[in-house]
């Protein structure tokens, strides 16, 4: 893969999460007219940045008991492993959804947390965004429109994991609204990314 095609794909995945370099991909590209290389070295800059960033996960417990390293969800070294990973991450998802009522109710915001990938490291949506990286790393037929899917993916996941986060609080705070206000924006938000999650899989043909 080339520098310059990489070095655009981090800048999708990083700029979210960093707020010094926050740049939509629609920002990016309005009113843009210099040549398709010159956008691609200018989003390399991004590849600065350390890959620890890409990892979701691993988050201690707000409630219940802390995670072990046991039973962990390893990074995809291969395109056969980061194919198996999406394939069970999606799975995963559909699990949620089906039963996302008994599950925030029996676990907290941290039950719905722990299957978005972001508390331990059990679940396999847990370091998925590497896993989507290295197939497009390995394949140079994978389309632009492609990072620009999974950038939206790991956006309402982190929103998904961001308001059953709030959820666990909401009882003690000020702020107006119930838990169950905030498990239903998650619940919306994991939607949206297993249908954006199911456009990239027939992109890669893996459904």
């Amino acid at each position: 893969m080339s520098s310059s095609r990489r070095g655009l794909f981090f800048s999708l995945t990083f700029l979210p999460l960093a707020s010094s370099l926050r740049l939509s991909v629609g920002s990016a590209r309005k009113g843009y007219s210099g040549s398709r290389r010159d956008f691609l070295a200018a989003a390399g800059v991004a590849a600065m940045l350390p890959k620890a960033v890409l990892a979701t996960g691993n988050m201690p417990a707000v409630q219940g008991t802390v995670t072990t390293m046991d039973g962990s969800v390893k990074a995809a070294k291969t395109p056969e492993a980061a194919k198996k990973q999406i394939v069970a991450g999606y799975a995963a998802l559909g699990r949620l959804l089906d039963d996302f009522d008994k599950i925030s109710a029996e676990s907290g915001g941290d039950g719905i947390r722990r299957l978005l990938g972001t508390v331990g490291t059990e679940s396999p949506v847990y370091l998925i965004e590497p896993a989507f990286r290295l197939l497009f790393e390995a394949d140079e037929s994978l389309p632009m429109e492609y990072i620009e899917s999974v950038e939206s993916v790991m956006q309402n996941l982190s929103e998904a994991d961001s308001e059953a986060y709030s959820a666990i609080f909401i009882e003690f705070s000020s702020a107006k609204g119930k838990p169950a206000d905030y498990f239903k924006k998650s619940k919306a938000a994991v939607v949206r990314a297993r249908e954006q999650w199911l456009g990239l899989m027939k992109i890669l043909a893996i459904t």
